[in-house]
């Protein structure tokens, strides 16, 4: 499941609670990644966790769910359901049905430091679907911020599994390695990583074909 946020957004607190209820729950099959989008930022206050590769991903789910914009805060769950990430009751309906079924592939993935802000990551899949992408995402799992300015000002937001690292490639063979970058101040002990593999489609959005996870080394 993911959720697209901004500390700039009044509206999105609320839907940052569901993510991170859903993302401390003690199922491990519930992969949460929260993507800081930037299109906020000019607008009173700049999100430090935003970036323009988190936009550019939601903008590939509008196109590939046949959405006219974007909007925060927007949940996609199993790559092929969206709705307003606040709805607590459509984000439980959401990961039920997605976790009723069988993952079409299985992924694993193993790290290893490679400098103070990168790791090489591993990974191995069962099969390689035509049109297959892996996504692997640098998440961590809990920060705050005091927010001085824009629509949240004088509010202290709390957020699970902020995504402060991704990186997405096209899985044409079923084993091989990537690098992930992320902050040097991140604390390694505090984070982990999340690999998944999606297929786009037309309408249908990106189907969450498997996903792994492992420490952050």
């Amino acid at each position: 499941m993911e959720l697209f946020t901004s500390e700039g957004c009044s509206s999105c607190p609320p839907a940052d609670d569901v993510l991170a209820s859903l993302a401390e729950s003690r199922d491990r099959r519930i992969y949460a990644l929260a993507f800081h989008v930037d299109y906020w930022d000019e607008l009173g206050w700049p999100d430090r966790f935003a970036g323009p590769a988190y936009t550019a991903r939601q903008e590939s789910y509008s196109r590939a769910l046949g959405l006219r914009g974007l909007y925060t805060p927007q949940m996609v769950v199993g790559g092929t359901e969206e709705f307003t990430g606040s709805d607590r009751g459509r984000a439980d309906a959401a990961v039920t049905r997605v976790l009723s079924q069988p993952a079409k592939l299985r992924l694993s993935i193993r790290s290893r430091s490679v400098g103070p802000d990168a790791a090489m990551v591993d990974y191995s899949a069962s099969e390689v679907p035509v049109g297959a992408v892996l996504n692997v995402a640098v998440v961590e799992h809990r920060a705050t911020t005091a927010v001085r300015s824009g629509e949240n000002a004088g509010k202290t937001l709390r957020h699970a599994n902020v995504v402060r690292g991704f990186v997405s490639v096209p899985l044409t063979t079923p084993g091989g390695s990537l690098v992930v970058h992320f902050p040097a101040s991140l604390a390694r002990d505090k984070a982990e990583l999340m690999g998944f593999v999606q297929r786009e489609t037309i309408d249908v959005g990106m189907p969450v074909l498997g996903a792994a996870r492992a420490p952050l080394p």
